[in-house]
């Protein structure tokens, strides 16, 4: 016989206040997202060419495959996540929390183990890859769904994203600082450096993780149940359900432009971080260690999140989006131009400017990823106003492939584009081919990218205003509203953000 619980007396789906303690106590799992993708992004191409003695186009196409494999893994688990309530442990448990268990664990294992230094063993480093790309999965699949059930608020949504960029930056600037303290003590060739911040990350990780469990709460399986309840399907929950879920939350324009703005301004903000290392140590021939430091100026953003906090409420994300754009454009083309002309600096010169040029790049990236982290929480809204269901882990899942992507193709086209220039590690001073592949990789790519995004972001109008015309429309719906009241400003909202007539939304089918 099944134990009835009472999810009013479990922990994980007691609502509470959103207090600046519990705020950053949501926030701390982001110390592994930031984490990771800094990590994939920046130094551990460098690493496993360097330091493991791997080939770079082999590398490069390693990580691409486990991203496809990372793809399979993401729709399993979004999908899971949604419906795991169904299961007792899910019930008890919690649909999201569940995962974050998993994730931990998978986390405080493998992390330390990636930079152990295996000469030449590509299946070492691709099992543990692939574990730790599988950790990532349950831990960000689960995190991307909690703002959205904490709290229906937006401005709620906001303080949650804001306090978690400000972590985010901490946990950055902790990825690229220690192991620059690291080389500078233990000396510029020692991969202790590196295998020492993988333990100390692993814990570090694994913590904040569980600090996020514990002080997070998820929709009860009865709000689940009762939301879905009036327009709920009687399609078999299999993996052809699956995929068709997927593909229709894609469907949604929310949902679509934001994982491509996504996509294509993460994709340029890698490629221009595993090429940093390169640049400064191939083009302008300066040691890890200095490379190490400049990237350590990811601490801006400590300063960068309030700053981004009060002009998101003051001009909403597409205003800073423009901004941080700007920024970061004006910098590559400065790239280039140095490049183009041939502008030759002594050591001293050349640490300066990348030092300066990092800082200004640096508040650039932290306002986009601002502006990105404070959208995402009001996306799933959109979509279960087309499709009456509460299927945030679904989009997570799609968003969170969308970010490991981005930073394996970083890092695996720079290793093709290497390859193909011709770059030898053992060569202190590189031909004029590499260092050219090498620009491509730092600055052709992420500018295109970067002025793609531009144009994307125009006609992109979801912010905290319109999110509650979204919300307070489902309500209307939810509550028996009929579709022909709908106020005609109202109607047009709907339209702009979903991508669909408004006689087509709120259809269980979509």
């Amino acid at each position: 016989m099944s134990i009835q619980l009472n999810y009013d007396k479990i922990r994980v789906y007691k609502k509470k206040p959103i207090t600046m303690f519990r705020s950053l106590g949501y926030a701390m799992n982001d110390l592994n997202g930031s984490a990771w993708g800094t990590l994939v992004g920046s130094y551990l191409m460098l690493f496993l060419t360097t330091f493991a003695g791997l080939n770079a186009g082999l590398v490069g196409t390693m990580l691409f495959v486990l991203k496809i494999l990372d793809m399979i893994v993401c729709g399993i688990i979004g999908g899971v996540s949604d419906n795991l309530f169904r299961t007792a442990l899910g019930r008890r448990l919690g649909r999201r929390h569940t995962l974050f268990l998993i994730g931990s664990i998978l986390t405080i294992v493998c992390f330390p183990l990636l930079f152990t230094v295996q000469i030449g063993s590509y299946i070492w480093y691709f099992v543990v890859l692939f574990l730790l790309d599988t950790a990532q999965s349950f831990n960000n699949i689960a995190y991307e769904t909690l703002a959205t059930e904490m709290t229906d608020k937006a401005n709620e949504r906001v303080k949650l994203s804001s306090v978690r960029m400000f972590v985010s930056a901490f946990g950055t600037f902790a990825v690229t600082g220690l192991p620059a303290i690291l080389l500078s003590v233990l000396g510029k060739d020692n991969a202790e450096a590196y295998t020492i911040s993988g333990i100390v990350f692993g814990i570090v990780l694994c913590g904040g993780t569980l600090i996020t469990y514990f002080t997070t709460w998820e929709f009860s399986p009865t709000y689940v149940e009762a939301f879905e309840q009036g327009t709920k399907t009687t399609e078999k929950k299999n993996i052809s359900y699956a995929f068709r879920e997927y593909v229709h939350v894609m469907r949604t324009k929310a949902c679509r432009r934001v994982c491509t703005i996504y996509f294509v301004s993460y994709f340029a903000k890698d490629c221009f971080n595993t090429a940093f290392f390169f640049y400064v140590a191939f083009v302008l021939g300066l040691s890890q260690a200095m490379a190490q430091t400049a990237s350590s100026l990811s601490i801006i953003g400590l300063i960068v999140v309030p700053v981004a906090t009060f002009y998101m409420y003051k001009y909403g994300p597409k205003w800073l989006w423009t901004v941080a754009f700007s920024f970061m454009i004006a910098v590559l083309i400065y790239y280039l131009g140095l490049y183009v002309l041939n502008v030759q600096l002594s050591d001293s010169a050349a640490f300066i400017t990348i030092i300066v040029l990092t800082a200004l790049f640096q508040v650039g990236r932290q306002t986009m990823e601002y502006a990105v982290w404070n959208v995402i929480p009001l996306v799933p809204d959109v979509d279960s106003l087309v499709s009456t269901k509460l299927r945030a882990g679904t989009f997570a899942a799609c968003q969170t492939f969308t970010r490991k992507l981005t930073g394996a193709m970083g890092s695996a086209i720079l290793g093709w584009v290497l390859v193909l220039g011709g770059f030898d590690k053992s060569l202190a001073v590189q031909a004029d081919s590499a260092k050219l592949a090498i620009m491509i990789a730092f600055v052709a790519i992420p500018l295109i990218c970067l002025i793609y995004s531009m144009y994307l972001i125009r006609t992109f109008n979801l912010n905290p205003h319109t999110h509650k015309v979204i919300k307070d429309e489902m309500n209307r719906l939810q509550n028996g509203g009929a579709k022909a009241d709908v106020n005609p400003a109202t109607q047009k909202v709907v339209e702009d953000l979903t991508g669909y007539r408004y006689a087509e939304i709120w259809d269980a089918n979509k």
